[in-house]
């Protein structure tokens, strides 16, 4: 089963979150920011895996309760980027079955993580963005980061 994967430069810029704040108790909050990030712009990457540290197979116990809405919000988006529409039924299983695997405890087959994690690594490019300088504060963070993903989402409407 593949793993989640985090850029090591993104491991390094939440780096004060995870040790000094204790913010961050694993490497997949930090990946799980990216991702959203990346989700909400839209934002994939392909990373070589050698530019990027292993995570986990599966959600953390912390994210578990999650690992549904978070596949859920990636399949809605790998449909909007492929430009299939929920009425198109054939095309909406093709797309879900090539990504999905029900069996799997994160709910995603080995091409469905890979595509994951490149909406994680295109997720720190969006932060880096965002950001002038890498995260000191979890407060600051936060605050920072919910008003780009509001400031993003405002303007779909």
């Amino acid at each position: 089963m593949q793993p989640f994967r985090i850029r090591y430069d993104a491991r390094n810029w939440f780096r004060d979150l995870r040790d000094k704040e204790k913010a961050f108790s694993t490497d997949f909050d930090s990946f799980y920011f990216c991702f959203m990030a990346g989700i909400t712009m839209s934002q994939k990457k392909q990373v070589p895996v050698s530019d990027t540290a292993e995570l986990i197979a599966n959600f953390p116990e912390k994210y578990s309760g999650r690992g549904r809405l978070l596949v859920g919000l990636f399949l809605t988006r790998e449909l909007e980027e492929l430009g299939v529409t929920m009425d198109e039924k054939r095309a909406v299983h093709r797309a879900i079955s090539s990504l999905v695997s029900p069996d799997a405890p994160n709910y995603l087959s080995d091409d469905g993580v890979r595509e994951f994690n490149k909406y994680a690594h295109g997720g720190f490019d969006v932060l880096m963005d965002w950001f002038d300088d890498r995260p000191r504060t979890i407060d600051h963070f936060v605050r920072a980061y919910k008003r780009h993903v509001d400031t993003k989402l405002r303007s779909l409407v």
